[in-house]
């Protein structure tokens, strides 16, 4: 599987063969759209079920509902702009089930991107609750934990609705981790012109961001061991400033990798909602929130 764009797709092993097949181009249209809706799918019963079954009656079982309706109590009660998106990958997964249907490559090409961009969509959907609001809660730590294209895919959702410090300075840093500080400046540049902060926190944002290109190389390869010690990492000091990170994971599958050795951060009692998510994953949560 090619992981250059490192989708954000869950490692338990029951998805990997699904999404293996709808991203395969050697397959045929309709196997790869059916294959994308088995996907969703078991993303669906894997991070929403409980969303679902909130709204049924005590005495009705989750299993005994058909998609139909489960998509519509998602629709009402959960995101529609998500439900219509989940809505069109069964429509053209259908067609790709039945021995007369017809999936054109457009209509292919539009769900597999809708696909890929599935569970990146539930993240942004989390924060544009104005309970989750991004910095409102002390998630950085464990959110910096996924791929570059998965946050900046994220936040760049995110800012799309709202913009605040927060949104900025991690959407420049990942910006400019990805290698593209042109983009970076550029956001720090509208932000300042849009009034969105101030004068001091521009300033200091341009200097982190100076900071961080010029010493990335050597601080990720000072933490390149961290698997081995993961109690340890090593910071730079640079005039006055603290040069801090650890290499960024290529893949989820790296984050899921990091997830075991730094099991601790993720408190059930802090963001339970969000921690919930993120470990779902991971194939690591096996607690009973209460």
């Amino acid at each position: 599987m090619n992981t250059e764009t490192s989708p954000l797709i869950p490692v338990n092993p029951k998805f990997l063969e699904v999404f293996e097949t709808f991203m395969d181009d050697n397959q045929k249209e309709k196997i790869r759209a059916n294959n994308a809706r088995q996907y969703v799918e078991g993303i669906i019963d894997l991070v929403l079920k409980e969303k679902i079954m909130f709204t049924l009656k005590p005495n009705e079982p989750y299993e005994g509902i058909n998609w139909k309706r489960k998509i519509k109590i998602l629709k009402e009660n959960y995101d529609a702009d998500i439900a219509n998106k989940i809505e069109e990958i069964f429509r053209v997964g259908g067609s790709g089930s039945h021995f007369n249907g017809i999936v054109n490559n457009e209509d292919l090409l539009n769900v597999i991107e809708m696909t890929i961009h599935f569970i990146e969509e539930l993240f942004i959907k989390y924060f544009l609750n104005p309970e989750h609001r991004f910095g409102s809660e002390n998630i950085f730590t464990i959110f910096s934990m996924l791929p570059l294209s998965n946050r900046i895919y994220i936040l760049e959702g995110i800012h799309v609705h709202y913009q605040n410090i927060h949104t900025i300075d991690r959407l420049s840093l990942a910006y400019l981790k990805d290698g593209d500080k042109e983009k970076a400046v550029n956001l720090l540049n509208k932000s300042f012109q849009d009034k969105l902060i101030d004068k001091e926190f521009y300033d200091y944002q341009l200097n982190k961001l100076r900071l961080l290109e010029e010493n990335i190389s050597e601080l990720y390869e000072r933490n390149s061991d961290y698997v081995s010690n993961p109690a340890f990492s090593t910071a730079l000091i640079r005039g006055d400033h603290l040069v801090v990170g650890l290499p960024t994971s290529k893949n989820v599958f790296e984050t899921a990798r990091a997830v075991e050795l730094f099991s601790d951060w993720f408190d059930k009692n802090k963001y339970p909602e969000f921690v919930n998510l993120f470990l779902c994953l991971m194939s690591t949560d096996t607690r009973e929130y209460e």
